[in-house]
């Protein structure tokens, strides 16, 4: 039997998680036949999508500033807020960072480090202090590590190289021993520092996303873990943990019900003594047993166990979809919906995901002000160490896109009642129609409008704000100018009050 592993017997954490199905060694004489779903892949991809599959639109009051944060979203940095956003569902939050390099790229721009690889410091509830640690070498005895250090409030980022071993720091060594390190030194100011003296003290170099708040699990511990994001992966654990188990099970199942005849020792062909029997392949026998043959009955028996396919398919269904919403998701955005129901409208497409839509909203409470900070901090140091003075350090606006997009067809249906109903302007009436336009393009498309039924702006401007007439003449001419371009409303004659000179 194989040896029972200590973390087994232990409580907390490691015993729960070394009781699991995956914790669990195999069976002595098998192999490992478990089976894994990979939903915890998709829940924290179907969490980045919801967040940055569309471009977010960034707003600047400034030109300059306007066109350089364009061109860093161009150049990469949508795809950098894609893999973030992976990153924090998974392990509950991510570090964004400014860095630079001029061996590499011309200005700085935006990194991503993972929330295992920092030791964050809070106050409050808000990022006082992170140190970032990787590891530059080692070889099973001496380990050389390399850690920076961001310190917000004073605008300061440390740099040291520490070679010790697999439990100590170590040693402080200099960085211009180790060629990953050599970049630092040309912008140190002071010892292993890096200062930025005429940097707004608000513009960071570094932020923490957080998935979601508050992390279940770690409130207890003090401010310095409180303010930790939650993994959406948080509370259902042993669900997944489950479901691999289910698949295995299933699995288990098909290789069970392989067909398989039984048959005598005799049947097969002795291919020497010590060397065993065989038979040709083509029979379909691979399973001897030490049996006598009788005679007028029939020894070949064939062996075929069922497949449990329902049981174990309506299991794993139900494990999925509990999966889905401890996540803090529906099922429709994981593609869970009933196929023969037709096309569906946008209206039922946001009742289906409403829960979805939900988390999703709530994330962009947390990432939304980490997101600008950062932004502001890379307008700083792009311009401090950079020397840009066409840049302006701000906070640039920012909007998420909406996930589900209007129906069309609805919106053209309310523009016509509000239409009919004189219940909106041209303008309003465009801009419902194209959510995603700017003001410029819903501005220009009402020209064409006017300009099309020939309605030029003067009078336009007459009829909005009833301008006087001058005389009977002005009023008789204009009269016949919009006589000709806009058809007046039908007046029912039995109104009271109304003459056909009204």
């Amino acid at each position: 039997m194989p040896t029972p592993r200590p973390g087994q017997f232990r409580g907390g954490l490691i015993g729960s998680i070394s009781r699991f199905f995956w914790g669990q060694p195999v069976p002595p004489g098998e192999k490992r036949t478990k089976y894994h779903v990979p939903i915890a892949g998709d829940i924290a991809q179907t969490s980045s999508d919801l967040l940055f599959s569309e471009p977010l639109v960034v707003k600047s009051e400034l030109a300059a500033n306007q066109a350089v944060l364009d061109d860093y979203f161009d150049d990469g940095l949508h795809s950098t807020l894609l893999e973030a956003g992976e990153l924090a569902s998974a392990l509950g939050g991510v570090f964004l960072r400014t860095v630079w390099n001029t061996d590499i790229a011309e200005y700085p721009w935006i990194d991503i480090v993972p929330c295992d690889s920092a030791v964050p410091q809070f106050a409050y509830g808000k990022l006082v202090a992170v140190t970032f640690w990787r590891v530059l070498s080692d070889d099973g005895k001496e380990v050389v590590r390399h850690l920076e250090k961001h310190i917000p409030s004073q605008n300061t980022i440390l740099h040291g190289v520490y070679v010790g071993n697999q439990t100590d720091l170590g040693t402080v060594y200099p960085l211009t021993d180790f060629p990953e390190t050599r970049q630092f030194v040309g912008d140190l100011t002071e010892g292993n520092a890096i200062t930025f003296p005429d940097q707004p003290m608000d513009a960071s170099t570094v932020v923490y996303i957080p998935n979601i708040r508050p992390n279940r699990l770690w409130r207890d511990l003090g401010p310095q873990a409180a303010p930790l994001g939650r993994s959406d992966y948080a509370g259902i654990e042993t669900l997944m943990d489950g479901l691999d188990e289910t698949y295995s099970s299933w699995m288990r199942d098909v290789q069970l019900a392989k067909a398989r005849l039984i048959v005598p020792q005799q049947y097969l062909d002795n291919i020497g003594k010590g060397e065993g029997a065989v038979f040709d392949t083509d029979r379909q026998v691979y399973t001897p047993m030490q049996m006598l043959a009788t005679s007028g009955t029939s020894d070949i028996v064939a062996n075929q166990f069922a497949i449990r396919f329902q049981e174990h398919a309506q299991t794993a269904s139900d494990l999925v979809g509990r999966i889905i919403q401890g996540a803090g998701y529906s099922g429709q955005t994981f593609g869970e919906f009933d196929a023969g129901s037709g096309a569906i409208t946008a209206t039922e497409v946001e009742q289906r995901e409403r829960r979805s839509l939900t988390t999703r909203g709530k994330k962009i409470l947390y990432c939304r002000p980490g997101i600008r900070d950062i932004l502001y901090g890379l307008l700083a140091v792009r311009r401090e160490m950079f020397g840009d003075t066409t840049v302006e350090p701000e906070r640039p606006e920012i909007d998420f896109p909406a996930v589900v997009l209007p129906d069309q067809n609805e919106l053209a249906s309310t523009a016509n009642l509000l239409a009919q109903a004189e219940a909106a302007s041209k303008q309003t009436l465009v801009a419902l129609v194209h959510p995603d336009w700017t003001t410029d393009e819903v501005n220009e498309e009402v020209s064409r409008i006017f300009s099309e039924i020939g309605l030029d702006l003067a009078t336009r401007a007459r009829v909005m704000v009833s301008e006087p007439m001058t005389s009977t003449a002005d009023f008789t001419e204009q009269a016949e100018q919009l006589a000709q371009t806009v058809k007046p409303p039908d007046i029912p004659p039995d109104v009271p009050g109304t003459t056909t000179q009204e």
